[in-house]
C-alpha cells in the first residue's frame, strides 16, 4: 500500500520520535506518520533494539512508522523494517537507487534543496515514492528552513513533503512565496518540536499538526 493510500489531505509526520510518551503524544496529536531515526551521528539516534520496540509500540496503537537512514547496508533495513513491521524507509545519505529498486516497501528520498535536486530527482524518479525536502546542510534535523522558490519548483514536478524548520508558527504564518501548500503531498517536523535535544514537547507537537492540516486547506498568498 502506498503511504497515502489511506489518507485524506496531507500526510504529517513527527520525526525524530525517542521516547515512548513522545510517540504517545504524536499519536493523540494525529499524525500520521512516525519518523525513527537509526543514524549514530543524530542525537536522535536509536539503537536496534529500542527502535522495534517503540516501532511495535506504535504499530499497535494503529500508527505508520517510517525508518530513517544515512548509508545503512539493505540487509539491515530489510531486517528492522521486518522486526518492526514499519511503513516505509526514508534515505537520508548517498545511497544508490539502483540498490533500492526492488524494495518491498515504500521508499521515502530526502532531498536537499539546492541546485543540484532535479539531477537526484531524475536518478530516484520511479523508486522513490515521495522526496522530503529538506536544507542541504544535512542529512536532516538542523531545523533551517529551505529555500521558498527551489521546493516549490520541485513540489510541482514529484510528489513531495516539505520539511527544515517546521512548525506550528511558520505553518500558520503560511509558507513563503512561492511555495503553495496544496502543491505537497505532507509535512515533516523534528526539531522544532523539541523541549529538549531529541524530547519532544506535546504541546508543539499538537499545534504543528493542527496547522498542517489548516495549512493544506489555504494558498501560499493567504495570510
Amino acid at each position: 500500500m502506498r503511504l497515502a493510500d489511506s489518507t485524506e489531505g496531507p500526510l504529517v509526520k513527527v520525526c525524530g520520535l525517542t521516547r515512548e510518551v513522545d510517540v504517545l503524544a504524536a499519536i493523540e496529536a494525529g499524525a500520521d506518520l512516525l519518523g525513527f531515526v537509526s543514524y549514530p551521528r543524530s542525537p536522535r539516534h536509536l539503537s536496534d533494539l529500542v527502535l522495534v520496540a517503540l516501532a511495535t509500540a506504535a504499530r499497535e496503537r494503529g500508527a505508520r512508522c517510517v525508518l530513517v537512514i544515512v548509508d545503512a547496508e539493505r540487509d539491515h533495513v530489510d531486517g528492522l523494517v521486518r522486526d518492526a513491521e514499519l511503513a516505509a524507509v526514508q534515505l537520508c545519505g548517498s545511497e544508490d537507487p539502483g540498490d533500492w529498486r526492488d524494495a518491498p516497501y515504500p521508499v521515502l528520498r530526502r532531498l536537499g534543496v539546492d541546485e543540484g535536486a532535479h539531477d537526484e530527482v531524475a536518478a530516484w524518479r520511479g523508486v522513490a515514492e515521495a522526496f522530503v525536502l529538506d536544507h542541504p546542510s544535512s542529512p536532516g534535523g538542523t531545523g533551517r528552513v529551505v529555500d521558498p522558490g527551489l521546493a516549490a519548483d520541485l513540489a510541482r514536478s514529484v510528489p513531495c513533503l516539505l520539511a527544515g524548520g517546521l512548525d506550528a508558527e511558520l505553518l500558520a504564518a503560511g509558507l513563503p512565496e512561492p511555495l503553495d501548500p496544496r502543491a505537497l503531498v505532507g509535512f515533516d517536523a523534528s526539531s522544532r518540536l523539541e523541549a529538549d535535544l531529541g524530547c519532544k514537547d506535546p504541546s508543539a507537537v499538537t499545534r504543528y499538526v493542527q496547522a498542517a492540516r489548516r495549512a493544506a486547506h489555504r494558498p501560499s498568498d493567504a495570510r
